[in-house]
């Protein structure tokens, strides 16, 4: 009985000097000034595109800022996905350039994006998302509402100037 009861002790005084230990350390981190003499980093979300640069690079487009329904996917082996054409092929460099997936994650969603020389694109065959496309057509933005299961041209795939989408929104129907 006296072994257990000193085993106990010792793991009581253990378990003491490491939450005091681990307590000193979050302190002393906490408390730490940044060695830059501007303002610390901003733990507010901003809402960016993760991997815009890398994407821009590869595919030639822009993803600018959404919140986290709409994703860039592979085109191969997605169904149900929105679906853009664009006449953006010398930029991009995918396996099926000119054509851009999103898949929609959520009831609503919002992604702000530059896709240039979009000419046409087609709603998820999600009968509950209404899919709206923002295109800049020589500087003038216009919406347009995008067919749930056909395709919708707009800028030159609906006779008019070259178009820019500049913004994909998701609402329920």
């Amino acid at each position: 009985m006296r072994i257990r009861t000193t085993l106990i002790a010792a793991g009581a005084v253990a378990g003491v000097a490491v939450i005091s230990g681990t307590a000193t350390a979050i302190t002393s981190a906490a408390t730490a000034v940044p060695a830059s003499d501007g303002d610390p980093p901003s733990i507010v979300e901003d809402y960016s595109y993760p991997g815009a640069a890398k994407i821009l690079h590869d595919r030639g487009i822009t993803l600018v800022s959404g919140d986290g329904h709409i994703m860039l996917v592979d085109c191969a082996g997605h169904t149900g996905v929105i679906e853009v054409y664009s006449d953006n092929s010398p930029g991009d460099h995918g396996t099926d350039p000119g054509h851009y997936c999103f898949q929609v994650s959520g009831p609503t969603g919002d992604l702000k994006l530059q896709i240039p020389y979009a000419f046409q694109a087609k709603g998820d065959d999600q009968d509950a998302h209404n899919v709206h496309a923002t295109v800049t057509i020589k500087g003038a933005p216009s919406t347009v509402d995008v067919d749930t299961h056909g395709w919708t041209g707009f800028g030159e795939g609906a006779g008019q100037d070259p178009a820019t989408l500049v913004e994909l929104k998701v609402t329920g129907s």
